[in-house]
């Protein structure tokens, strides 16, 4: 197994955590016959909203039947696979994709981690570089004026006499 940096010190909470959408999609996948049957009494509603709308109530009755039918059905779903899957239990499948995205995850932030230290060393390495040439700089201007400090000298040296 793979050892995370220790600037890496996450929480199992926070290693799991998925995106709202991930969620909804899971759960969907989990069990599908709640959000048909969700989508399905939504429509029954918006269609009953309508009649309604035109006049038309015995028609408006009908899909509020439905609705209650549909909704009804859902709920039964909802608790029926709540039985079947139960939020304890998780299938051998799903724990092998957790463990496969902890795993991924883990070398991602691994990645980035390596990354980061390599910037912060070729950081290091510019600014040495930087510094060696502003010494270079440093020394080739104390040699010009060691020279001029001689030139100086001779000139006084040649006035006095």
């Amino acid at each position: 197994m793979s050892q995370i940096p220790s600037s890496f010190d996450l929480t199992k909470k926070e290693l799991e955590e998925k995106t709202f959408w991930e969620r909804i999609k899971f759960h969907c996948a989990e069990q599908p016959l709640v959000p048909i049957g969700a989508i399905l009494t939504s429509a029954a509603v918006v269609l009953a909203a309508q009649n309604i709308r035109i006049g038309n109530q015995r028609k408006a009755q009908y899909y509020f039947r439905w609705r209650v039918g549909l909704q009804g059905a859902t709920l039964i779903a909802l608790v029926a696979g709540s039985f079947i899957y139960g939020s304890a239990t998780i299938s051998e499948k799903t724990k092998q994709e957790q463990l496969r995205e902890k795993a991924k995850l883990r070398e991602e932030l691994w990645i980035k981690e390596l990354e980061r230290r390599d910037e912060a060393v070729k950081e290091r390495k510019r600014r040495a570089e930087e510094s060696k040439k502003r010494a270079l700089e440093d020394e080739e201007s104390a040699k010009l004026l060691k020279k001029e400090l001689k030139d100086l000298e001779n000139k006084i040296k040649t006035k006095d006499e």
